[in-house]
């Protein structure tokens, strides 16, 4: 029962490592992380609310720009300032072709250029709280540290002091029946018997 309960943890903890390790490697340029066709976003702030609550996890599917329509909600990057950006939603009114741009005109007279369209709201998931705050936390440099790296360290230094003790006093020590040495076992004694 032990060994099932170890291995049930062990596995569930591997998920839960690489999909943050996942999440953390597949960052933008605005430290949101993209994974396919979805972005992953925690509500960090009460920007979103009422409609979406502080600490849930947004998964919001990309969407092309042909199948946006005026009306639709959508999200979008606001830019404060080159280190400084917030996710928005905003209602869309108007889309116009600029080059090879589109830009989204949305209520309240302000654009947006298509760089910074990340999905629209009818097409996005949400994970409530508390899992966002959570994985902020899994995410963060301590939390991966001490979470994540330094329990796989423990867990990796576990197997390789298992696997000495193996080498070094076979099959039989991890069942308790070790001999010491200079004893003889029972087996040696019939041998010699015989």
């Amino acid at each position: 029962m032990k060994r099932v309960l170890g291995a049930i943890l062990f596995v569930a903890y591997s998920i839960i490592a690489i999909t943050v390790t996942i999440l953390l490697l597949s960052y933008n340029d605005y430290n949101i992380s993209e994974v396919g066709d979805y972005t992953v976003y925690i509500a960090n702030n009460d920007l979103l609310e009422p409609d979406y609550e502080k600490g849930s996890i947004l998964i919001i599917e990309k969407a092309s720009d042909k199948n946006v329509k005026i009306g639709d909600e959508i999200f979008l990057y606001q830019v404060i300032n080159s280190q400084e950006f917030e996710i928005v939603t905003r209602t869309l009114v108007g889309k116009v072709q600029q080059g090879r741009h589109i830009v989204y005109e949305v209520e309240g007279g302000e654009t947006y250029s298509n760089d910074y369209f990340i999905g629209k709201t009818d097409d996005t998931s949400v994970i409530g709280s508390p899992w966002g705050t959570i994985l902020s936390i899994l995410e963060s440099k301590w939390g991966y540290l001490f979470c994540i790296v330094i329990v796989s360290l423990l867990l990796f230094l576990q197997e390789v002091f298992d696997l000495i003790i193996e080498i070094k006093y076979g099959s039989k020590a991890k069942s308790g029946k070790v001999a010491p040495k200079g004893t003889k076992t029972s087996t040696t004694t019939t041998a010699k018997k015989a």
